[in-house]
């Protein structure tokens, strides 16, 4: 059986369209780096005040350096996207709540995904729009 690949094609495009977002930046500032892991894919996104301010493709090895990490199977994030996209999917707290799918370096860490929840998950909704 072939092995499912993630859908991370979306991730320049939901920056482009973010970072020239008004709504985007009312919802306040951000900065924190998230880690994509994602099947065998690997991604650095990071949030600096009112902006998406880079991705990079990375090896898993440089998650490290991330602040939070969202771990899901390429098969489960893809599900995930669909759902989301349908307004059906649970929020990344609830999805965290259920699956633990979010890692931290320290507790303190961890709580960034509370404090900047309603920003990374516009970056999600806006991705899983894309990718639909």
């Amino acid at each position: 059986m072939a092995k499912a690949k993630a859908n991370l094609d979306w991730l320049s495009a939901a920056q482009e369209a973010l970072n020239g977002d008004f709504a985007y930046r009312k919802l306040g500032s951000t900065d924190v780096t998230l880690g994509l892991s994602i099947g065998d894919q690997a991604r650095l996104v990071t949030f600096e005040a009112f902006e998406i301010a880079s991705i990079i493709e990375v090896s898993a090895m440089d998650l490290r350096d991330a602040d939070i990490v969202l771990e899901m199977s390429a098969k489960d994030w893809n599900a995930y996207l669909r759902q989301r996209a349908k307004g059906k999917g649970p929020s990344l707290l609830t999805l965290d709540l259920d699956a633990r799918v979010i890692k931290g370096r320290s507790p303190l860490d961890r709580l960034k995904l509370e404090r900047y929840n309603l920003s990374l998950q516009a970056f999600i909704d806006k991705g899983a729009e894309l990718a639909a």
